[in-house]
This record gives C-alpha cells, sequence and structure tokens, in this order.
C-alpha cells in the first residue's frame, strides 16, 4: 500500500488528501490515521481513523468493528470518548478482542439534517469495504457499534430502507449491509422520546444542555418523529442486534431500549438485550466491563473470531528447548506433590540457560540485612547512574516458592536504569518452610523500613513505588492496600502481571503458599488484593501483562476494578507475550521492548 504526504488534484476524490504510512500503537496494532473516506464537493472532508490488529493481512482477514460516537447529533467526535468509556479502554478492549476498529466522523445536524449522518456511515462502510483487502479487513463481517445518538444512527444505517437510491462517497457499488449492530443506551423511539425530554438536559458528553438534542435533530429534517426512530424498521432478516442500556440512565430512558428490543423480537429479528445499572453510559456502577465483555461475545458469536497474535516466535523456541531439557515446566500439576528444593534448582537451571538475565549499568550495587518480623531480611540496593531521588521497594516473582535476590537483579538493574531509581530488592520468606502469611509480612516489614530510612535511599517520600512481578506484584498490591490504610503516600504501584486474584486458582504453587485451607484463605485481601472491599484512593497503578500470560483475566479485572474505583491506570496490553516477559528481554525483542516501555510509564510519573 502506498502512502504519501503530497496533496493531489480535488477532481480525485479521496485520494487527493495526504495520509501518512501506518503507526504501531501501544498494543502493537497497526493505527491509520487521518483517513478521508468522503469529500463530496460542498461539505468538509469526512475522516475515520482505523486500528487493525497486526496478525491481520491478505490471507488472515479480520472482522471490522466500525465505532459511532455519541455526542446528541450536535457534538463529538470520533477522537473523542466520554469519560467513563474512555477509562474502561472500550476501545482497547475490541483490538484485545481480535477486531479492527474503524473510528468514523460523521456530520452533525446544524451541518446538515438527517439522513446526512446515515449517508455519511454508509458512505464509510463502502469505503472500508472498497479497501478491505489493503488494509487486512474482512469484507464479510462488518459491524456497527453506536453509543446514545450514535447508536441512533447506527440502527438507522443498519435497519432502514427508506434512503432510496441517493448516495455520498465513493465506491458506490459496494455492498452498505452489515453483519451484526450494537446499540448502546441509544434513542430508538423519536415520538414518544420527544414528548418527555427536557430542554435542560446534564450530559457526560456535552455537560450542560441548553438545546435539546431530540428537539434539533427533529427540526433538522424533513423526516417527522416517526420516521426518524428506528423502532419503526424493526424487521426480521436484518442484521442481529445486541442492545444495552442503564436503568439509572437520565439522558436516554431505558425503556426507548425495552421497546426497541420487543419490536424486533416480536418482527422475528435477532436481538439480544442487556439491561444493567448505571446512568447514561453507564456511569456511577461499575458495570462497564462486563457491558463490553458481553458485547464482544455476542460479535464473535455472529461475526466469528477475531485475529489472535500468536506467542512470539522466540519464546515459543525457548519454550521448545526448556521442554526438551526435562525441567520444564517447573512446577508438578495440582495434586501432585511439590519438591521445593527442585523445583528451585530446575528454576535457576532453567534462567541460566535459557533466558539469562540482563543486566543494566548502575552506580552500585549493595547487599545488607534489615530486621523482619522472624528475623534479618536480606535486601540489594541497586543506584542508578547519575543518582535519583526516586526510591522502587521491588519483590521478585516465583510463585511465593522460587526467586531469590540474584534471580531478579537483572530487573531490578533494569528498573534502576530506566526508570532512574533506586531500587531495593526484597529477599522476602518463600513457601513451603515460611508459608503465608510470612511472605506478606517480610514485604510490609521491608517496606516500612525503607519508608523509615528514606535518606539512605532517594531521600524523597514523595516518589516512593512499590513493584513486584507475578507473585511479587501480588505482594507488591498487598503493600499498596496497606500503604492506603497506614497513609502512606506512594506514587505508583508498579505491577509486571500480578496475581489478584487466588480464590480461583488451584495450582500446586498457591496450595503450598497456602496451606491445606487454601480455598478459605484465598478470599482474604491479604491473600488476593482484588478481593479488597474498596480500592479507592489507591497508588496510581502501571500493570503490564501478555495476552498469552494465565494471569491475563486477572489483570484485566485488577485495572479495570482500580479504574472503576477512580485510581489512574496504566495498562499495557502485549498480544505476543506471556508470564515471564520482563524476564526474556535477552532472548525476545519484543519482551525487551515491553519491559523498556513500563519502565519508561514509571520514569514518566516519576519525573515529568
Amino acid at each position: 500500500m502506498a502512502f504519501t504526504t503530497q496533496p493531489g488534484p480535488l477532481a480525485d476524490g479521496t485520494v487527493a488528501f495526504p495520509q501518512s504510512p501506518p503507526t504501531t500503537g501501544e498494543a502493537g496494532e497497526v493505527r491509520y490515521d487521518n483517513i478521508v473516506y468522503s469529500a463530496d464537493p460542498g461539505y468538509r472532508p469526512l475522516f475515520l481513523d482505523l486500528r487493525v490488529p497486526q496478525s491481520a493481512g491478505a490471507e488472515c482477514p479480520c472482522p471490522l468493528i466500525i465505532w459511532v460516537h455519541g455526542g446528541g447529533w450536535l457534538y463529538g467526535s470520533r477522537r473523542r470518548q466520554a469519560p467513563n468509556l474512555h477509562r474502561n479502554r472500550v476501545i482497547e478492549s475490541m483490538l484485545e478482542g481480535g477486531f479492527a476498529v474503524a473510528l468514523v466522523d460523521y456530520r452533525l445536524i446544524r451541518e446538515e439534517g438527517f439522513p446526512a449522518q446515515s449517508m455519511d456511515l454508509k458512505a464509510a462502510i463502502r469505503w472500508l469495504r472498497g479497501h478491505a483487502g489493503e488494509y487486512g479487513l474482512d469484507a464479510a463481517r462488518f459491524a456497527l457499534w453506536g453509543e446514545s445518538a450514535g447508536a441512533h444512527v447506527a440502527a438507522m444505517t443498519a435497519l432502514c430502507d427508506r434512503f432510496g437510491e441517493e448516495r455520498t462517497g465513493e465506491f458506490l457499488a459496494e455492498s452498505e449491509e452489515v453483519q451484526a449492530l450494537v446499540s448502546w443506551y441509544g434513542p430508538a423511539d423519536i415520538e414518544s422520546l420527544l414528548e418527555s425530554v427536557s430542554t435542560h438536559r446534564q450530559s457526560e458528553e456535552s455537560g450542560s444542555q441548553a438545546v435539546s438534542p431530540v428537539r434539533a435533530l427533529v427540526e433538522s429534517t424533513a423526516w417527522s418523529a416517526a420516521e426518524l426512530s428506528p423502532i419503526q424498521y424493526a424487521r426480521a432478516g436484518g442484521p442481529p442486534v445486541f442492545i444495552a442500556h442503564g436503568t439509572d440512565d437520565q439522558q436516554v430512558n431505558v425503556k426507548q431500549s425495552r421497546s426497541f428490543h420487543n419490536a424486533l423480537v416480536n418482527a422475528g429479528a435477532n436481538s439480544e438485550y442487556l439491561e444493567t445499572a448505571g446512568d447514561h453510559v453507564f456511569a456511577g456502577a461499575p458495570v462497564l466491563a462486563e457491558v463490553t465483555e458481553r458485547t464482544l461475545d455476542f460479535l464473535q458469536k455472529h461475526l466469528g473470531p477475531g485475529m489472535s497474535a500468536d506467542l512470539d516466535p522466540d519464546i515459543v523456541q525457548m519454550e521448545q528447548l526448556m521442554a526438551a531439557s526435562g525441567q520444564f515446566p517447573i512446577f508438578p500439576p495440582a495434586g501432585q506433590p511439590l519438591d521445593p528444593a527442585l523445583a528451585r534448582e530446575r528454576g535457576a537451571k532453567l534462567r541460566e540457560t535459557f533466558y539469562p538475565r540482563q543486566f543494566f549499568d548502575v552506580e552500585s550495587v549493595i547487599d545488607r540485612t534489615i530486621p523482619g518480623p522472624a528475623g534479618d531480611i536480606r535486601i540489594r540496593v541497586q543506584k542508578p547512574l547519575g543518582g535519583s531521588d526516586a526510591t522502587v521497594v521491588y519483590f521478585h516473582g516465583g510463585g511465593w516458592i522460587l526467586g531469590d535476590l540474584d534471580s531478579h537483579q537483572g530487573n531490578a538493574s533494569r528498573i534502576a536504569a530506566h526508570a532512574q531509581a533506586n531500587v531495593v530488592q526484597v529477599d522476602y520468606r518463600l513457601a513451603p518452610e515460611n508459608p503465608y502469611p510470612a511472605g506478606v509480612e517480610d514485604a510490609i516489614a521491608a517496606f516500612e523500613w525503607v519508608i523509615a530510612h528514606i535518606g539512605q535511599f532517594g531521600d524523597n517520600l514523595n516518589k516512593v513505588v512499590v513493584a513486584g512481578d507475578s507473585a511479587g506484584g501480588n505482594l507488591a498490591a498487598i503493600v499498596a492496600q496497606h500503604c492506603r490504610a497506614s497513609g502512606i503516600r506512594l506514587a505508583a504501584q508498579f505491577l509486571i502481571y500480578p496475581a489478584t486474584d487466588l480464590s480461583e486458582a488451584a495450582d500446586s504453587a498457591m496450595l503450598e503458599y497456602l496451606g491445606p485451607k487454601a480455598a478459605t484463605i484465598a478470599k482474604d485481601p491479604q491473600v488476593s488484593p482484588a478481593l479488597a472491599d474498596r480500592l479507592d484512593g489507591l497508588a496510581p497503578a502501571i500493570i503490564g501483562v501478555g495476552a498469552h500470560d494465565f494471569l491475563y483475566e486477572d489483570n484485566v479485572r485488577y485495572a479495570r476494578a482500580l479504574t472503576d474505583a477512580g485510581v489512574t491506570v496504566i495498562f499495557r496490553h502485549y498480544p505476543t507475550l506471556n508470564h515471564g516477559f520482563f524476564s526474556y528481554g535477552n532472548v525476545s525483542a519484543a519482551s525487551d521492548q515491553a519491559a523498556k516501555q513500563l519502565c519508561q510509564d514509571l520514569h514518566t510519573i516519576l519525573h515529568a
């Protein structure tokens, strides 16, 4: 595909507009920004942004979601999501589900009245179909997903049969049909809504409104309120429809979606309806993650599965070699006895042979002991080149059974060098010799000792971070909650594929850590931080996890729960990586880049 920064003659239509080469997004997706899909005379050019999973291509095309923004037909843009949608990573979740996403602008009703909005959406569908092969899209698997007024426009586009032969845009011979429709809290019966709407509404999209968007819609067009109502076009033979709405919606009454669903079902259409708590945009209730998941499940059922990125080939090769060595996996299946000495020996051999540690330049490495609840605790302090006023207390991974200061020294040196911070590694007690709560007690004691002696490290109590990977991430999250309860301010919690909910796990390492009462103990927030009664007030979190990690869903749920509680979360999802990638930088370029990115996120928080 050719990209040019040079403009062409306006008579050439959309190709007259420059298009820059694609870039790579945070999750590895290919991003095509500022694409002109319609350039009709007399109107401004219309743009879309396209996000495509990296593994999609002409030989393996990807299903497409066309996202239609809300804003009361008067406001909005493809570049802006309502705050609750942004906080809950709705667009990112679509990509993580394996779908390509086109974010589309359309004319607002002060520019041109209805049906211009649906005509624009139809033009976008045809343009995307016309270019499907170039972008790795499956032209037979398109879905419209609209929210609020965008849901109305999407529904009219997919269902209404009175547009006639008029067309705007290009690729006039391409089909305008879609294979699925999603309507989130959209107006469906404009006639009844017009009767009940107030001229003054408070909306998350536009704040206090002096103009009724519904009245503005009706006044913009020669179509009647009934003709503007998707409910009038409920029919069999249309695309399957998924409708979701919050019962507390003060902007668009939930009865709109109830009636729409019933009309579709009565007409013989395929419709699924989800009613849940929440105001407009599902604000005010922690439900958006579930609604998004249910919506994606619907689309996968009707469009087929999305793209899934394969595990990084370098990691695949490494794991094949480890398996052939007879030392992998390290832990036996649940229910079989675990020999901790053998597991530790295997872990050390695998690391030395197949993924040797990366060491980054630091100013100094100093070992010492500090007092702990059951004797001295060993720590290792790595100070960065050039010094720093920031301090990171780091707990290693290893399933609460493996690991020590040596095994994770390379990881700690990376944090010290790339985040420009003093890193204090903590050698907490391990199971099964020292089961829960020994590790938690040591983690809290070591952290509090560092705080009390901060002058020996970064000497800035406003730049203290708790960090850890895997089981160490579990301890770090627990310490972060302890800090909130104790009134200790943290700059951040740096969680690398942390285990946050052990209540449903039953692997041999967890059973050795928690003992015979594991099922009961695992429900304690001192074991499963995700189960805490409250998560508000916690430090900003950086969470990094690979899509092939057995803790992936755990991490997604915890990131969403933190976000719902008002905690700032930087969530990094890596489509080709698995558990342990933070230690794989010497064998996997993708792992090295991911670890570098996470440390840069931490550097930004500490030093921006």
